[in-house]
């Protein structure tokens, strides 16, 4: 339970209570009554109240230890039945002894209200209905005819009737209230479109899944489920198709997965399984019949379209376990998106930079930045009029660095950014990336998606989240004309503008098969005059000032 909800039932609880108090104080108070006894002089009150509260407190305590092996309730609810079961037979038989004592009828009031405050409108109606009853059937037998004398009938009538009224009033108020409580839970912790947990109330279920698995020594598998190119779908049919098959899949999982398991939607195109108790291998076979199933109900939703899907509706898998793969729930949340990210990139093609990103997903910015270089070198295999880039790149960036008085935190980031700043090219064919000639509109398109492929390699490690932005948007254009995204202006990271004019004046100075590289004074005006449109205006002619002894250094070396 959480603290806002825990809060929220310790509150209404405190009120119930006090309603149930004030109830038995007004029952002893008609008791006293009745019998006339003077509190503090006849009978001392101090022996009467240790009297009433060790009577009570051994009954409670037997019926709390024999109520739970016989009803199968909370004990809150155990509780307000146990206080139910005591006060109606007290009510009905002081009221049988009472007999013309019309005071006690109130008494009856007592277990309506109680019945109300535990079960709700229906079952205080019904208690009031019958406590009503009760009362004509009483003043019946007192009577011995029908109708009662005139003030007595009158008397029953009215308070019946407030009986009944205030019964459906107090438990209608308490619906109204464990209602709310009820959405309130339901927005916090589902989904609204797949009716699965959300992506917080899984977080905190499976650190409490992990905590009991560790309690009991037992294993824990978390399967991630994504969508193979749900943005195709969405663009072909509609996101209310979409939709559709989102809903479709949620209700596929909750009618497949009971207790102890349980799933959640992990993201958009992304559900997770949680398995406690099964290691990795009976997780991922229960998954894969899963995955089929899911296949299947999702064909059905796109074939009642006008246009039958032309590709095949496919999902990938990505696991990890406790304690094989990690030791808490963020690591083994992590530890599955990496297989998945590690299966999605790599269908149907072994890629070594895989297993390098693996084995370094963990590791710190200056502890992988070696392993990372194996990446650069590949990519300057695949691309051979690109070779040195990077570390020129890299150069041009620190030198403007330098100028900036950026932090060293910064200095840091923007290094092994600039360096790595063409790592989606290994996504690239080679053939795309040595042609000679410029690209057909298709073939640029294509080159366009480096910058997503180079931040998508970095998401999953821990510690080259701030590097991955700088690969992400290091084409943007400073009005906004750029790609991936579109950014303008300083929406645009810093770091990813400095390694933009970096790039730019590394790609016009150098001779490509098709042209020859620009002299440092054509690449400036080059800048110069992309000031203000695709690049930041204020970094321009700092960065000329900052490289151009980097530049002749470059040339002469």
């Amino acid at each position: 339970m959480r603290p806002w909800e825990h809060k929220r039932a310790t509150e209404i609880s405190e009120y119930i209570v006090v309603t149930h108090i004030s109830c038995l104080l007004l029952f002893l108070m008609i008791v006293f009554s009745f019998y006339n006894v003077p509190l503090g002089t006849i009978f001392p009150i101090f022996p009467i109240i240790v009297f009433v509260v060790s009577a009570l407190g051994t009954i409670v305590y037997t019926a709390r230890k024999i109520l739970p092996k016989i009803l199968p309730l909370g004990q809150s609810r155990l509780d307000e039945i146990l206080l139910l079961l005591v006060i109606y037979p007290l009510t009905f038989t002081f009221l049988w002894l009472s007999h013309n004592f019309y005071g006690a009828k109130v008494l009856l009031l007592v277990p309506a209200i109680i019945a109300a405050t535990a079960f709700g409108k229906v079952a205080g109606t019904i208690g009031g209905i019958l406590a009503t009853a009760l009362l004509f059937f009483f003043d019946y037998r007192l009577f011995h005819s029908f109708p009662f004398p005139s003030e007595v009938f009158q008397a029953d009538v009215i308070v019946g009737s407030v009986i009944i009224l205030l019964s459906w009033l107090t438990g209608g108020l308490m619906e109204v209230e464990r209602g709310v409580q009820q959405a309130l839970v339901q927005l916090a912790d589902y989904d609204q479109l797949t009716g699965l947990y959300n992506h917080r109330c899984l977080q905190e279920r499976l650190m409490l899944s992990i905590k009991e698995a560790q309690e009991k020594a037992q294993p824990l598998t978390v399967v991630l489920l994504d969508i193979d190119q749900f943005k195709y779908f969405n663009a072909v049919y509609g996101y209310q198709k979409g939709d559709e098959i989102l809903a479709a899949i949620g209700k596929l999982l909750l009618q497949e997965i009971g207790p102890p398991y349980y799933a959640a939607r992990y993201a958009n195109d992304e559900f997770a399984l949680v398995f406690p108790g099964k290691k990795k291998e009976e997780a991922l076979s229960v998954a894969a019949k899963l995955k089929e199933k899911i296949a299947q109900e999702a064909t059905l939703c796109l074939l009642d379209t006008r246009e039958p899907p032309c590709k095949p509706f496919t999902l990938t898998m990505g696991s990890a376990s406790f304690p094989e793969d990690a030791d808490a729930a963020l690591p083994v949340i992590r530890a599955a998106e990496n297989d998945l990210f590690r299966a999605k990139s790599s269908q149907g093609k072994a890629r070594l930079y895989q297993s390098i990103l693996s084995e370094i997903c963990a590791l710190k910015v200056k502890e992988a930045f070696p392993t990372l270089q194996t990446l650069v070198a590949l990519i300057n295999a695949k691309d051979r009029y690109t070779y040195g880039h990077s570390e020129r790149v890299m150069s041009y960036s620190l030198a403007l660095a330098e100028k900036l008085n950026l932090s060293v935190e910064d200095k840091d980031a923007l290094r092994y950014g600039a360096y790595l700043h063409d790592l989606g090219k290994i996504e690239i064919e080679s053939s795309l990336l040595n042609k000679d000639g410029p690209l057909t509109k298709e073939e640029w398109e294509i080159m366009k998606t480096h910058p997503l492929w180079g931040s998508e390699l970095l998401r999953p490690l821990i510690f080259f989240q701030k590097i991955a932005l700088i690969l992400r948007y290091h084409h943007e254009n400073y009005n906004g004309s750029g790609y991936p995204d579109g950014l303008k202006g300083e929406n645009i990271p810093l770091l990813a503008r400095i390694v933009r004019l970096a790039d730019s004046f590394d790609a016009m100075t150098t001779d490509r098969p098709y042209r020859k590289g620009l002299t440092f004074e054509q690449a400036s005006e080059e800048l110069r005059q992309g000031a203000g449109t695709l690049y930041d205006p204020k970094l321009v002619e700092v960065f000329l000032e900052a490289v151009k002894e980097v530049y002749e250094d470059e040339k002469t070396a």
